[in-house]
């Protein structure tokens, strides 16, 4: 009798581990990587993109500001393993103040992309710029590899632009105009934050096959002192960028 409780017992728990195997294996295969997201932050040697880069500059306590317009270019260089054992990607960058100028390198930074994340090195600041599979609403920390209390110069300056920075994927599928066609994109809210002596505002959208197609920020810091007024009127220092895609290869 118990030799016979023994065997149905074995037999309902080997059913239930098989049937277990079972669901994780449809699980597995149901998996659509291209579903992820990964298309929306494309690298790959040989690649470019060229953005208009236009700036304010707050200067002397806000009293004047000086109107900058630019050229961008971006292109994806050699890869090269880093000493985590991680394939990273040069990015060559190139600046010019007008159309008929030559381009001008600048600087190189770095970006890699994996299964879980993309990741970009600007000027020796690591930032997680997307995270898959993609998906609204989605919270995550960027700026997980800095401090936030770093500091940097604007018009001889001092400002600290990355305080309280919380990430959110806000759309997934937002049709954006370029170059007279709506492709799909996302955008991230990398920061909306405002208080008395400051406000911090930065957007990225990326479009579908092409990577990043606009990026917003807005860094102002003033005194307090005329709280009820627009912030590009207050403002004393720090700065509004504004990058838009107009060419990629």
């Amino acid at each position: 009798m118990q030799l016979k409780k023994y065997f149905k017992k074995h037999t309902v728990l080997s059913l239930l581990l098989l049937l277990g195997l079972v669901s994780c294996k449809k699980e597995t295969e149901m998996l659509d990587e291209s579903t992820f997201g990964y298309d929306f932050f494309p690298v790959a040697t040989g690649k470019s993109w060229t953005y208009t880069s236009d700036s304010i500059i707050y200067d002397n306590g806000g009293a004047r500001r000086d109107t900058f317009r630019s050229f961008i270019r971006e292109e994806i260089g050699e890869k090269f393993t880093d000493e985590t054992g991680n394939s990273v990607f040069k990015v060559h960058r190139y600046f010019r103040r007008n159309t008929n100028d030559d381009w001008t390198r600048t600087n190189t930074w770095t970006t890699n992309v994996d299964s879980s994340r993309a990741i970009r090195t600007e000027d020796n600041l690591k930032f997680v710029k997307l995270i898959f599979p993609i998906k609204k609403g989605l919270r995550w920390d960027g700026n997980i590899f800095l401090d936030e209390d770093i500091r940097i110069e604007v018009a001889g300056e001092s400002i600290e632009p990355y305080k309280n920075w919380k990430h959110r994927m806000e759309e997934i599928d937002e049709a954006y105009d370029y170059k007279g066609q709506s492709i799909p994109s996302i955008r991230i809210n990398l920061v909306d934050d405002s208080s008395i002596i400051d406000r911090r505002k930065v957007t990225e959208v990326y479009g579908k096959g092409i990577g990043l197609v606009r990026k917003e920020m807005i860094i102002l810091d003033s005194d307090g002192s005329k709280p009820n007024d627009p912030w590009e009127q207050k403002a004393q220092k720090g700065f509004i960028h504004t990058l838009t895609l107009i060419e990629h290869n």
